[in-house]
């Protein structure tokens, strides 16, 4: 596709997008809610960066819609509860995905605590599933699971996602969700993430000792640099 056609066609559905109900615009997309071929969907947008490179902007934008949408992809064939995929154009930076009616599992824990944490152990297991098939999320908060209306657990939000095996991605993952549960769900965030560990570990066996240790070792880590911080603060 010639650079001026491929500036048209962004050009076209920057416009068409925009007129779409705006759900949220992060650092890096926006994400609207509209209707494909007649059903409800999610229309997931990677914006070009303003101060890079035009070819820079293309093919980084080009790069990481391609990649979430196989992560996507490969999710749904290995069985994670994902957003099927209607359409992709990585070109124009656009993902087409169904849109899940329901609650994030962040706001159904002001609705029945008691199940938001059976809940948060279906969210392991659907952790523990997605490092099973090589995947690390990336972004595993209670504000990314979704429960439907049929009470359904689905992750959504793949753009940070990524194949990887290495402990030390998979481990973020986890260190991600006990940071989610403690900052946000301080009342239940115990009894949320041990439900979390235990649907973890259903799935990995043994091998997700390792992971949860390294997940551990990244939270030493992270109070060592705020001490550290606290430390020369006073200082000053």
């Amino acid at each position: 596709m010639s650079s001026i056609i491929a500036e048209d066609w962004l050009r076209i559905f920057s416009e068409w997008t925009s007129k779409l109900a705006l759900v949220k615009r992060g650092a890096e997309s926006e994400i609207r809610l509209g209707y494909f071929m007649g059903i409800p969907a999610i229309f997931k947008y990677r914006v070009r960066k303003p101060y890079m490179h035009p070819k820079l902007a293309q093919a980084l934008v080009y790069m990481r819609t391609r990649r979430e949408a196989k992560v996507i992809a490969y999710a749904l064939s290995r069985g994670i509860q994902a957003p099927r995929l209607l359409a992709v154009f990585p070109s124009i930076g656009l993902i087409v995905m169904e849109y899940i009616e329901g609650v994030t599992l962040k706001d159904y824990t002001n609705i029945d605590q008691v199940k938001a944490v059976e809940y948060s152990r279906v969210a392991g297991r659907i952790i523990g599933m997605l490092h099973k098939a090589g995947v690390s999320h990336g972004d595993p908060t209670t504000s990314n699971f979704i429960v439907s209306k049929s009470g359904e657990l689905k992750l959504i939000d793949y753009g940070l996602a990524d194949f990887t095996e290495d402990v030390e991605d998979l481990a973020v993952d986890i260190h991600l969700y006990r940071r989610a549960v403690e900052s946000t769900h301080a009342g239940i965030a115990y009894n949320m993430y041990e439900a979390f560990i235990g649907g973890y570990k259903s799935i990995l066996g043994e091998r997700a000792e390792k992971i949860i240790e390294r997940a551990k070792e990244i939270r030493l880590r992270g109070r060592y640099v705020e001490e550290r911080r606290t430390v020369w603060g006073a200082l000053r």
